[in-house]
């Protein structure tokens, strides 16, 4: 299924320093009917970001992941009234807006993210 490039619906800085972007897939499937999907995603950038004990190994994981890696997030909501769109957009918006704080924007958020993805990108059988 293809998808639109979106429209950015917001850009903003958490507490944490990493930023917080949320995109709006949404397209027309029939007469007033929408497929509603909303993308979440936090830019997480590799050298400003790596855990303590993974500081050493800086140059190795920037190597295997690059300068940055992103986490990422959809909601999906499917034939949705035209008339109720900008409605279920924001109330999407906001429930992610909410939980941002305190997940997106926790001081340990950037390292859980980099050791996951580090040890996935090793499990795929590279060094």
């Amino acid at each position: 299924m293809s998808m639109n490039s979106g429209r950015l619906l917001c850009n903003e800085v958490l507490a944490n320093g990493l930023r917080l972007e949320i995109w709006d897939h949404s397209r027309p499937v029939a007469a007033d009917r929408w497929y509603t999907r909303v993308a979440t995603r936090v830019i997480i950038p590799l050298r400003e970001e790596l855990p303590p004990e993974l500081i050493s190994r800086a140059d190795e994981i920037v190597a295997a992941l690059g300068e940055e890696v992103s986490f990422s997030h959809q909601e999906e909501r499917n034939f949705i009234a035209a008339s109720e769109l900008p409605g279920v957009l924001q109330d999407m918006q906001d429930r992610i807006l909410q939980l941002a704080p305190g997940y997106y924007g926790h001081k340990d958020f950037a390292g859980r993210f980099i050791r996951k993805t580090y040890a996935a990108y090793q499990e795929r059988g590279r060094p």
